[in-house]
């Protein structure tokens, strides 16, 4: 996985985006496991199915 932090554990690889911050708070994408979530109620956003690739050149 990534390495992305969860928003609710110290554990990395989070694997779900459960909020989006607008602009003015920095535009981040805010994630979580999928269990981590779910064992507080929140919905998720959407789910990190894959790394991006390099466009082709």
């Amino acid at each position: 996985m990534s390495g992305r932090p969860c928003t609710y554990c110290p554990e990395p690889d989070a694997d779900v985006c459960v909020r989006v911050q607008p602009p003015a708070a920095g535009s981040a994408h805010i994630f979580a496991h999928r269990k981590c979530a779910q064992d507080r109620g929140v919905t998720w956003w959407y789910a990190i199915v894959d790394e991006p690739t390099a466009a082709p050149r």
